[in-house]
């Protein structure tokens, strides 16, 4: 998924940004080499609730919709598409943007439902690659 950098702050000892995209707009923890730059795009992938399951009875399953992306800066509001499970959801948030998703006790879901979680923004880790 392509995102552009629109602010970088420090968070107890951690760089956090806050991001834009086509589907939305999202804050995370910085997790590469280089520092970001602001106004710079990116590739990036997402990692959810520091790779600890979420859990199943905070997400909702909506049976259409679209995908989207909101931040109030304190959580994040993901909403994607399901592409495939199996011990682990497969999430489409874009053309290019693929996600996988461990929920402990996850709700009952089927291929191409749509699927809305919180996960705050010190938990959501953003990956950029090159």
């Amino acid at each position: 998924m392509h995102i552009r950098v629109t602010d970088i702050y420090e968070e107890t000892g951690v760089t956090m940004v806050t991001a834009e995209c086509a589907i939305g707009k999202m804050r995370g923890v910085w997790h590469f080499r280089e520092a970001p730059v602001k106004g710079k795009s990116y590739g990036i992938e997402f990692t959810f609730n520091n790779n600890e399951p979420i859990d199943g009875s905070t997400a909702e399953v909506l049976k259409g919709g679209s995908e989207c992306i909101s931040t109030d800066g304190k959580v994040n509001i993901f909403t994607a598409k399901i592409e495939d499970t199996d011990d682990i959801f497969f999430l489409r948030f874009s053309h290019d943007g693929l996600s996988m998703l461990d929920i402990k006790d996850p709700p009952a879901v089927n291929i191409g439902d749509f699927l809305r979680f919180t996960v705050e923004c010190v938990k959501t880790g953003i990956y950029p690659y090159l």
